[in-house]
């Protein structure tokens, strides 16, 4: 089945999704994440989250071993409070059990960020970027809510409960053409985005097929050091599963970095965006270049801090602060005064 139509005065014209992984280069980090949102029971259930991810090390001869593996399984009563119900991860986190319980977006990360904190688990940890991804994944899958209300007209569905804020994000702009729409229509529209080409990890390990109304975000994050600077390559993909089969890509973005080598201090930071849903969206782009005079080190906190507002973008963010999740004892990427 081909492409709906899009109506490019709302859903804009960015909507060239990257058809294959890049080879990996010689002497290189990859780490590659998967995160699925299902809802198993129906789209009025609860939300299941099972994740993977690896980090893969890339030898002169482009040879990968394997050097750490992640994986977690969580449920999210998402129709009545967003409540992360149960939690299981490999490695096992017996300190992480304290999430339970609580909001899987509101507060999520300032609790993971205790727990890392308290010593039981180390933030540069695929595991931890599996877990920083709990949160907006479980927003983004409000996504599936309403299309499978507005593009399944035979589904009946719970409503997300999501209320949009003007102004939180460039697609959002007050005066943007979304919140516009919303206006107009009294409930927001649905973005349904190009179909996703399959993309493996280039290393063989390609994902299954979605279920409908499903949700997968994924990432790949590259490393490598060259003529005393180290150059990062990172893209994320969140994808949905249409009802009649297809998979659709919703949101898509890559990042290039490169920093000294000796202090970490970033030189140069471009975000490329491949597919965006609104046409106010790519007023975020030039964010990413904001980066630049800061240390890797930094990155994490000063994105949750300081990038705010209808020049940035949540989903970008969350790409900006993923570089800093790289190992740093292993002296590729320093940490400033080392």
């Amino acid at each position: 089945m081909s492409e709906r139509v899009p109506d490019p005065a709302l859903h804009g014209s960015v909507r060239g999704p990257r058809a294959e992984a890049p080879v990996a280069r010689a002497t290189s980090r990859r780490r590659v994440t998967c995160l699925d949102l299902d809802r198993p029971t129906g789209i009025g259930g609860a939300l299941e989250l099972s994740g993977r991810a690896w980090d893969f090390e890339i030898d002169a001869d482009r040879f990968p071993s394997v050097r750490e593996t992640a994986a977690l399984r969580a449920a999210v009563d998402y129709h009545r409070g967003r409540v992360l119900t149960g939690l299981e991860t490999t490695p096992a986190v017996p300190e992480l059990a304290g999430l339970v319980g609580e909001s899987a977006i509101s507060g999520f990360r300032g609790r993971l960020g205790a727990v890392v904190a308290g010593g039981a688990v180390r933030r540069d940890t695929p595991l931890v970027l599996l877990l920083d991804d709990v949160p907006l994944g479980t927003l983004i899958s409000g996504h599936a809510v309403s299309a499978a209300n507005e593009l399944d007209p035979q589904s009946v569905t719970a409503s997300t409960g999501y209320v949009p804020v003007g102004d939180q994000c460039a697609g959002y702009a007050e005066r943007g053409a979304l919140i516009a729409t919303i206006g107009v229509r009294g409930r927001s529209p649905v973005a349904d985005g190009p179909v996703a080409p399959r993309i493996d990890d280039a290393f063989g390990r390609l994902p299954g097929p979605l279920a409908p109304h499903s949700m997968r975000r994924s990432r790949r994050i590259d490393r490598w050091v060259a003529d005393g600077a180290v150059h990062i390559d990172a893209m994320f993909r969140d994808t949905y599963g249409r009802a009649d089969g297809v998979e659709t890509v919703i949101h898509e973005y890559q990042l290039a970095v490169v920093a000294d080598a000796e202090t970490g201090v970033i030189r140069e930071a471009v975000a490329t965006p491949r597919v965006l849903p609104w046409f106010d969206c790519p007023g975020a782009v030039a964010s990413a270049g904001r980066l630049v005079g800061m240390a890797v080190a930094e990155v994490e906190a000063r994105v949750r801090r300081e990038f705010r507002g209808v020049d940035t973008c949540t989903h970008l963010n969350d790409l900006l602060r993923s570089i800093a999740d790289w190992p740093v004892s292993d002296g590729q990427v320093p940490v400033p005064g080392r």
